[in-house]
């Protein structure tokens, strides 16, 4: 997929997640798009402004849901830059690499929100429901993936 596709992707992703949150909100298994956007765009970008553009993110993210703002900033931005960085290790470009970093870094940002922010540290809400959320994730990426392919062709 070509860079301004996964920006379009990415954007996608943020405004799906900004306009749909109050629908999903209540539901302990629901898509975290925010942080399939914000590592999408973190692929693109070297990992200082990845940071910059997570701590962004972050803020939106706690301004909506209405949670510790300083903690969720933090989180997004080190995720931000964690995957910036991570990104250079592994070759990031194949579109076989892409659905596992949206996987495992939704699944890994979900599992530190849960226990930094909203403190439930359960197993079930750690293991079960992250890993689902994160799966769901994944799928709308690469449903919002597959239909920009079809639209730009």
């Amino acid at each position: 997929m070509s860079p301004a596709r996964r920006w379009f992707v990415a954007a996608l992703l943020l405004v799906l997640h900004f306009a749909l949150h109050p629908l999903w909100s209540r539901w302990p298994i629901g898509p975290d798009l925010a942080a399939g956007g914000l590592i999408l765009s973190a692929l693109q970008l070297r990992w200082g402004r990845a940071a910059a553009f997570g701590c962004v993110i972050g803020l939106m993210e706690a301004s909506i849901s209405l949670g510790p703002m300083g903690l969720a900033m933090l989180l997004f931005s080190l995720a931000g830059a964690l995957v910036g960085w991570v990104r250079h290790l592994i070759y990031s470009d194949s579109d076989y690499a892409t659905p596992v970093f949206v996987f495992l870094g939704t699944w890994l940002l979900r599992l530190a929100v849960t226990v930094f922010v909203v403190g439930d540290s359960s197993t079930d809400a750690l293991l079960v429901d992250g890993a689902a959320a994160a799966a769901l994730t994944t799928a709308v990426w690469w449903a919002a993936a597959r239909l920009v392919l079809a639209v730009t062709r």
